[in-house]
């Protein structure tokens, strides 16, 4: 069954309806037609069977025939805070974490981030990356959004994990696995983890310094040196595997 993403909102409109790219994807794509089931989801963990009903000017009409939560959320909750990388790096990481099942995305700029653009340019990217998450849940099947942060610095990344029962923060100049971090403490799976990653240059020593003093525990993805974008998924998959449900 074809997945789809409705706003909550519309779920109670009279009709139901699909507009725009979506309802165009469903007549011209894929060529759907009346009776035809699909499956919607609103992004806040529900997912609704659907029958096409008809189209119209301007959308598709759709009756809603069943509810229900969806299942394939992870059990984990990952907040990964990932340091500026350039543009289409960040879409295309984007992606690829909301189909490993993370919870939220928090953008940062670091001492080593380049380039850092503009206020203006930093709000389009946030919007470009709300309409990333909404396309990716339904090519996974997730039900619920992971959220999107607006852009804050490494301190406020620092400061702001305080529900997060383990921090990790990624170096290529530490030893310790991921997997050894799995201490006498940790004897729980933990229920939120933040994991920060560095920009293409890494993490400078001083930041390197105030995270260890924010609490957070340092860790290493192997010997060998990583793109930035490799090293979030690897350290994303690693931490479904030890903690999720990849294991």
């Amino acid at each position: 069954m074809r997945y789809f993403y409705i706003d909550p909102a519309a779920v109670r409109t009279v009709p139901v309806q699909l507009k725009g790219s979506q309802m165009r994807h469903i007549k011209n794509v894929l060529r759907l037609k009346s009776g035809s089931r699909i499956c919607l989801v609103d992004g806040q963990g529900c997912e609704y069977e659907a029958i096409i009903v008809r189209y119209v000017a301007n959308g598709v009409e759709l009756e809603i025939k069943n509810k229900h939560m969806g299942k394939k959320e992870s059990p984990v909750r990952i907040r990964v805070a990932q340091a500026l990388l350039k543009e289409k790096k960040m879409d295309r990481l984007l992606r690829q974490l909301c189909e490993l099942g993370i919870s939220h995305w928090i953008p940062f700029i670091s001492e080593r981030s380049v380039p850092v653009p503009g206020a203006k340019r930093l709000t389009s990217r946030l919007e470009r990356w709300q309409k990333i998450v909404q396309e990716s849940i339904k090519q996974c099947q997730r039900a619920k959004l992971p959220q999107i942060s607006a852009i804050k610095s490494f301190e406020d990344i620092l400061g702001d994990g305080q529900e997060d029962h383990l921090k990790i923060i990624f170096s290529e100049n530490e030893g310790a696995t991921l997997n050894s971090l799995i201490t006498p403490d940790l004897q729980r799976p933990p229920g939120n983890i933040l994991l920060i990653l560095g920009p293409e240059g890494g993490f400078a020593d001083a930041e390197i310094k105030k995270a260890l003093k924010a609490g957070c525990r340092i860790a290493s993805l192997g010997p060998r040196i990583l793109r930035a974008e490799t090293a979030t998924i690897a350290a994303c998959t690693l931490a479904q595997f030890l903690f999720g449900d990849m294991g």
